[in-house]
This record gives structure tokens, C-alpha cells and sequence, in this order.
């Protein structure tokens, strides 16, 4: 039995995993610039590698379909047992090789959560300290609560 196609195909995704997890730290140095432009094109270009990785998984789950019939849930694994030696070394590295960069991306972008989350913690603090309280808390001479007159955020008389 011979892996070649499913080596191409290990080869395309990690290859693609590398360069997405390159744009992650690209987008990473965007956010802590608050480079919103960059960030943007960042985005446009991590859409379309997921969307080859999606298609080259398709392929890979179809190749593995038409090996192993008979509804066989063969993976990696199995797969590098299976093959011959000079083979077997292959996917052995490509799936180590593949698993790494996964990892590395999945903490590349929990770090660009954590940044976008800060960001919008900033921007809501900065929001409700420009704009006042709709219904301010106060209290008349007998320490009551007094339900607040409905006003508006800008003050004006006319």
C-alpha cells in the first residue's frame, strides 16, 4: 500500500498551518499597534488559508474513505504502521511537524483573544467615561432614594 498522495496532502496542510500561523503573528503585532488596516487585510488572508485547509481536509478524508472501505476509522497513526519504512518516516514527521505548528497556532491566537478581549475592555471603559450615566444615584434629605428625572446625554437649555 503506498502513502504518497496522503503525504502530499500532509505536506499542502502543514505547509498552509506554517504560513497561517505566521499571519497569526503578524495579526498579533497588529493588535498590540491597534493597526486596524493591517489587521483587516490580515483577516482577508487567514480566510482564505482556512479555506484551502478546509479543502485539502476534504481530500484527505476522501483518500482515507477510498484506502479503507468498509467504514475503517484508520488514522495517522495506523496509517504511518502501515507504511514502509521510507514512507513511514515521512508521515511520522509530517504529523509531529503538523501537530507542532497546531499547537503553536491554537496559542498564537488564544494570545490575539486575549488582546482583542483588553482592547474592547479599553474601549468600553473609555465609552462609559465619556458618556455619564443615564439615571445618576441619588438621595434627597432623608436619605431615600429619589427616582432621577429622564435626561439626556447632552445637557442644553434653550
Amino acid at each position: 500500500m503506498t502513502f504518497s498522495e496522503l503525504i502530499s496532502i500532509l505536506e499542502a496542510q502543514t505547509k498552509l498551518h506554517e504560513s497561517l500561523y505566521k499571519l497569526a503573528q503578524r495579526k498579533t503585532e497588529a493588535l498590540k499597534k491597534n493597526d486596524i488596516d493591517t489587521l483587516s487585510t490580515l483577516i482577508n488572508e487567514e480566510q482564505k488559508h482556512i479555506f484551502a485547509i478546509r479543502q485539502f481536509e476534504e481530500r484527505r478524508v476522501r483518500w482515507m474513505e477510498t484506502t479503507f472501505p468498509n467504514g475503517q476509522n484508520v488514522t495517522i497513526t495506523r496509517c504511518i504502521e502501515l507504511a514502509d519504512e521510507m514512507e513511514r518516516e515521512k508521515l511520522a514527521n509530517l504529523y509531529k511537524q503538523l501537530a507542532e505548528t497546531i499547537a503553536q497556532l491554537k496559542q498564537a491566537n488564544e494570545l490575539n483573544k486575549q488582546l482583542l478581549e483588553q482592547s474592547l475592555q479599553f474601549v468600553s471603559a473609555m465609552l462609559d467615561a465619556v458618556m455619564p450615566s443615564a439615571q445618576p444615584i441619588t438621595y434627597n434629605e432623608t436619605n431615600q432614594y429619589e427616582e432621577p428625572a429622564n435626561r439626556s446625554i447632552f445637557e442644553s437649555k434653550v
